[in-house]
């Protein structure tokens, strides 16, 4: 049996896409200690596309080491600003993520192996970004932010199972390593909790729209299952470059 499966997929190859898929783009960011440099991690990207559309993306988290200590898979495909994803950290059991089905959100997530699942069914209010669909809000909303508009949105967080409103905005136009790129501030849009939460610098590309350096609270933690404070700092190949 197993046989006739090889000798099917080598002459027809096109009935099974998924066995000789390959991403179309990789890409990684390094994560710097916010205050002291120390280099942390890394975020490893694999970016798969059909007929020139996102499907999906898969992350490879990596210590200081090279030694893999998390994953995440993030679907684009529906809905690019609330996509289902599912993170995984291999070293406490920290799990976090959210299917997505029209409007519904089913989120769940776990601090610790051990840990219950805590599991949550609901419609957020919109408009509704998560996790990496931030950066198609960023796109989809690029012309309204390069001039300097204030845009809203509620940022659902499974681990916490729940949304809240914030606001991304523009700092200033600058460069970035010889590129034009777009600055922004992006915080939590309440009076009282803003004050606990500081806001998160993110460096946009021009050209490419993609994001560059990210500084804030990372959604790995340290080893007391804490967020990290980092500046995320992201090399691409120079095919995505010149896009």
């Amino acid at each position: 049996m197993i046989r006739k499966i090889l000798i099917f997929a080598i002459v027809f190859p096109s009935f099974l896409p998924l066995w000789a898929e390959k991403p179309a783009y990789r890409y990684f960011g390094k994560a710097y200690d916010l205050q002291t440099g120390k280099y942390i991690y890394s975020d490893n990207h694999e970016e798969y596309y059909n007929n020139g559309k996102h499907q999906y993306s898969k992350i490879n988290y990596k210590d200081a080491s090279g030694k893999l200590f998390g994953t995440k898979r993030i679907d684009f495909s529906k809905n690019p600003e609330l996509p289902t994803f599912k993170t995984e950290d291999f070293r406490d059991g920290y799990l976090e993520g959210a299917d997505v089905s029209g409007t519904s959100v089913r989120l769940f997530a776990k601090r610790k192996k051990d840990d219950d699942l805590m599991e949550k069914t609901y419609t957020p209010k919109t408009p509704a970004v998560m996790d990496g669909g931030f950066d198609y809000f960023v796109r989809n909303h690029w012309d309204e932010l390069s001039k300097g508009d204030r845009k809203r949105f509620h940022f659902v967080t499974p681990i916490q199972l729940d949304d809240y409103l914030f606001a991304v905005e523009k700092i200033k136009d600058g460069e970035w390593k010889g590129r034009k790129a777009l600055f922004l501030k992006l915080e939590i849009d309440n009076f009282v909790l803003k004050r606990i939460v500081k806001p998160f610098l993110l460096v946009y590309d021009y050209q490419t729209r993609r994001i560059l350096q990210f500084d804030g609270l990372s959604n790995i933690n340290d080893e007391n299952g804490k967020s990290l404070k980092v500046k995320i700092v992201y090399d691409y190949p120079k095919e995505i470059l010149e896009n």
